[in-house]
């Protein structure tokens, strides 16, 4: 989780720059996690770069490994626009969006909440699909997998071409 010191940060923020305050094995685990492959023998700034730029063009990665409370907390962010803060009761365990460096948090112990804020940059690139994985989970109760969602897309690019 980046966490910020206070509120006065904007959504205009690069993502390649949140990421930078992360250790490069860090950036690494993310992107692994995501299916992203980035050499580790990338300088930091590089590393950066690469799996910012990995996250911002494959969004369906990063949807289909949130949870549909997660899916919910992401359209408050579409729904809210630029340099608006979520509000949200802190909890033990971070989000995902949180934990992949996606958003910045600012503790405030006093009324025990995080406050997040989403880059513009991750919030458009997710925003564009977001509604069809949000239906499908809304429909069938679970998060479409990536790996099938890829495959089905390979398929009926097949099934187009002949």
């Amino acid at each position: 989780m980046i966490t910020i010191k206070d509120t006065h940060f904007t959504s205009d923020v690069s993502l390649a720059s949140m990421l930078m305050v992360r250790t490069k094995e860090r950036m690494l685990d993310i992107g692994k996690k995501l299916g992203l492959h980035v050499s580790p023998n990338l300088k930091k700034d590089e590393t950066a770069h690469r799996i910012a730029r990995g996250i911002l063009d494959t969004p369906l990665a990063v949807l289909c490994s949130l949870s549909k409370s997660e899916l919910l907390l992401l359209n408050e962010f579409v729904q809210a626009g630029p340099n608006r803060y979520i509000a949200k009761k802190m909890r033990k365990t971070q989000y995902k969006l949180q934990k992949y460096s996606l958003v910045l948090t600012y503790e405030d112990f006093a009324t025990n909440e995080w406050k997040m804020l989403m880059p513009d940059s991750v919030r458009e690139s997710l925003a564009v699909s977001l509604p069809a994985v949000l239906s499908i989970a809304e429909r069938t109760g679970k998060i479409p997998n990536y790996k099938e969602l890829r495959m089905l897309s390979f398929l009926n690019s097949i099934s187009i071409q002949k």
